[in-house]
């Protein structure tokens, strides 16, 4: 049961200026909190997946790595699920915490497309994939959603979920002069009319969508249409939560703290207990691994530090509240890093890249080496700093791949953003295979190899 003085919290949140969707509890037991982390939702289609993720968290949970104190859903209203084994004044930051999340649902410009009842809607699509697996076998779902998911975030969120196939190929007809720069010369151009087909190119451009173009232009059934039309619909809805982690975080961080510091109902040691806590939320973490509760929490303290002495001095129209809530509504992480994360808060947090500081020549990801972990300090340049901040977070956090053409039934695919190295070969090839299984046909993707050499992955249909 949620407790009487949750209420007095979201009450208080509200009168502070936070505007959510209406917000439902459900206090659970860890095995469940665990499955819906997992999941990412309450009910989604099963898949082996999630029995990884849900296992990962119980192994972490059972070692005190981690703990989930609670769950909140981009949906209206708002679900959210806190653990049964939580004191009370854990419960009141967290409800805290959940409103000011649900704020940034509502009102964040990423979400402004998202699908808002997606708890019901991925009920529905559970449904569907089930019918799918007993009227077409486990194995061959299965297959293909492991297709599905491999290619999950190779999705365009900007040009949204709902798209148009492309335009279908045509014959039109062209005037052009009969010799060059004839137009140029009054009374002398002669004309004659051609005709050429337009749109025969397939696809007429580079497509970082592949779940789309492969639901489009693959010879499928249409219940396997359907699969990839549900994995990729899923994959839009929580795309903005990836693209927001830091801001996200960093306002729900920021408004806990405010409320249940203006909350008068707390006894001396409820509020030393409130602050423990709070400190154990946004302590900064590793060098390699920046707490972005912690990030997104200073840089907003930060923000309203900075526009409140502005505002002070005549400099600014607006003062540090007014800017937070304008920040909330309208940046995403990479905006917000390079627009407020200053070089003097990348100091004071002591914020580096950094480098293997060995000679194994193994490579490694984060900076760390990937045999020893061994890291130096690689630089201490602001821009460097945030770009190493922003890059885990680029294109979904994947290689950006496009279908670069269809020539004579082959598919060719096109690693485009090269600049971090190319792909590694075996998952490469793996997911190659997958693709051949939806495309029923050769595939290939040009990529480069350790040396920087451009060099081409094919299998044959």
């Amino acid at each position: 049961m949620i407790p009487r003085r949750a209420h007095e919290v979201v009450e208080l949140a509200a009168s502070l200026g936070l505007d959510f969707f209406d917000l439902k509890f459900e206090v659970v037991p860890w095995e469940v909190m665990h499955e819906i982390a997992s999941y990412g939702l309450p009910i989604r289609a099963h898949h082996w997946s999630y029995g990884r993720a849900y296992r990962r968290l119980e192994v972490h949970g059972r070692m005190g790595l981690s703990k989930i104190y609670e769950i909140v859903l981009n949906n209206d209203p708002a679900y959210a699920f806190l653990l049964d084994t939580n004191t009370e004044v854990e419960n009141l930051l967290i409800v805290a915490h959940v409103a000011a999340h649900s704020d940034f649902f509502k009102h964040n410009v990423c979400f402004t497309r998202t699908q808002r009842n997606m708890v019901a809607e991925a009920a529905e699509h559970a449904a569907r994939v089930e019918r799918y697996r007993e009227r077409y076998g486990e194995r061959r779902v299965e297959r293909l959603m492991d297709a599905a998911f491999a290619l999950e975030r190779h999705i365009d969120p900007h040009k949204g979920v709902h798209r148009e196939p492309y335009p279908k190929p045509q014959v039109v007809e062209e005037e052009v002069p009969e010799r060059p720069y004839a137009d140029l010369f009054p009374g002398e151009e002669q004309r004659s009319i051609r005709r050429v087909v337009k749109g025969d190119k397939l696809p007429p451009h580079p497509e970082s969508d592949l779940l789309w173009f492969l639901s489009q232009y693959a010879p499928l059934e249409p219940w396997e249409r359907d699969v990839l039309d549900i994995v990729r619909e899923e994959a839009h809805y929580f795309y903005p939560q990836f693209n927001t982690k830091v801001l996200n975080e960093g306002w729900a961080s920021y408004w806990h703290a405010e409320v249940i510091h203006k909350y008068d109902n707390l006894s001396p040691k409820e509020m030393i207990d409130f602050s423990a806590l709070h400190a154990s939320v946004v302590r900064p973490g590793g060098p390699l691994h920046v707490n972005p509760y912690y990030l997104g929490y200073k840089i907003l303290v930060d923000v309203e530090r900075r526009w409140n002495e502005k505002f002070k001095a005549g400099e600014s129209k607006v003062d540090g509240r007014a800017k937070l809530f304008e920040i909330r509504s309208l940046e995403d992480d990479f905006s917000f890093l390079r627009n407020y994360l200053t070089p003097e808060l990348i100091e004071e947090m002591e914020l580096y890249t950094y480098a293997p500081a060995c000679d194994c020549g193994a490579g490694g990801r984060g900076g760390a080496c990937a045999r020893c972990g061994e890291i130096a300090v690689e630089s201490r340049e602001p821009e460097a700093v945030v770009e190493a901040l922003l890059r885990p977070r680029y294109n979904y956090g994947v290689p950006k791949v496009v279908v670069a053409e269809v020539r004579a039934g082959r598919l060719f695919l096109e690693h485009v953003d090269t600049g971090l190295g190319g792909l590694d070969r075996e998952y490469a090839e793996k997911t190659l295979e997958l693709v051949r299984e939806i495309w029923k046909g050769p595939v290939s993707v040009r990529t480069i190899d350790r040396t920087g050499r451009p060099i081409e992955i094919a299998l044959p249909g």
